[in-house]
């Protein structure tokens, strides 16, 4: 999950950072406070990988002049990890974000193939995912959070048991 930072001018770039830390936090402790146990994992993973993605970067010098490996190797991770729960999770939500996940993956294979894009477009592109994974993940633990209050219990995870 590329953060909302990593441009090119420093100012707005630490502007960038700070508000979208404060954004995975606040949608992260909440998912992971009040949520069932997939939105805790994807809050989880999301946190995770946002921590990850600012140390994988390249030096400011070169970032996003090429492709950014240590980006999409977090990418890759985060994206298998969100499948598994998508998977396996008595939800529809984890899909979209998987799917979102799977956007910003694209993103790093165009990169890959036209390595004149350009850095700017390169780093929105890969930025613009992650926040509508975090909305996402909010509307998804406040309805699990409506769904214990209506009908006292939320099932997690997906079950083929036939009993």
């Amino acid at each position: 999950m590329t953060h909302g930072g990593g441009g090119h001018d420093g100012a707005d770039m630490t502007t960038n950072v700070i508000l979208f830390a404060l954004l995975q936090l606040g949608v992260s402790g909440y998912a992971a406070w009040r949520g069932g146990k997939p939105e805790r994992f994807v809050a989880i993973a999301m946190f995770a990988a946002a921590f990850a993605t600012m140390i994988a970067y390249a030096p400011l010098s070169r970032r996003f002049a090429g492709a950014e490996f240590g980006v999409l190797a977090v990418d890759v991770l985060l994206f298998a990890g969100l499948t598994v729960i998508a998977l396996n999770a008595n939800r529809y939500w984890p899909m979209a974000v998987a799917s979102l996940q799977l956007a910003s993956l694209i993103v790093h294979l165009g990169k890959l193939l036209d390595l004149t894009m350009g850095g700017w477009a390169y780093a929105l592109l890969l930025k613009l995912w992650a926040y509508p994974m975090l909305l996402t993940l909010l509307v998804a633990t406040m309805r699990h959070r409506r769904r214990l209050v209506r009908y006292g219990v939320d099932r997690p995870w997906t079950s083929f048991d036939a009993r």
